[in-house]
């Protein structure tokens, strides 16, 4: 009866070679937002006060700031770790050396009792 045809499309686009990329990527610029607030008190104070007329580049501008202090606080939980792991090794370098004052200390003390007794 009637027969079922296949689809009329296009065959999708052809991607991009990596010369083509390469190409555009050194066109490409990235246009980081002015601010037109001078103080992040007053930044912090139209966020908490009218979050709805804030431009889009002071979104960008707060955006940028949290990434920077969550970099920030990424480098300073890393470094925290090192020291502490630092600290470990020292404590139980130090734990090792007493351990061995106390045993010398026993030591001396049994040898001076026994000296005493005689």
């Amino acid at each position: 009866m009637f027969k079922k045809s296949k689809p009329k499309i296009e065959p999708p686009p052809m991607a991009p070679s990596i010369e083509e990329m390469l190409a555009d990527m050194e066109t490409f610029e990235v246009n980081q937002p002015t601010s037109t607030y001078s103080d992040n008190s007053e930044l912090e104070h139209a966020i908490l006060t009218e979050p709805e007329n804030l431009s889009l580049s002071t979104w960008w501008q707060v955006f940028d700031e949290y990434d920077q202090k969550v970099k920030k606080l990424s480098a300073t939980e890393g470094n925290l770790e090192t020291q502490r792991n630092q600290l470990k090794e020292c404590y139980a370098k130090l734990e090792k050396n007493a351990d061995k004052l106390r045993d010398g200390i026993k030591k001396q003390q049994a040898l001076a009792k026994e000296a005493l007794k005689c």
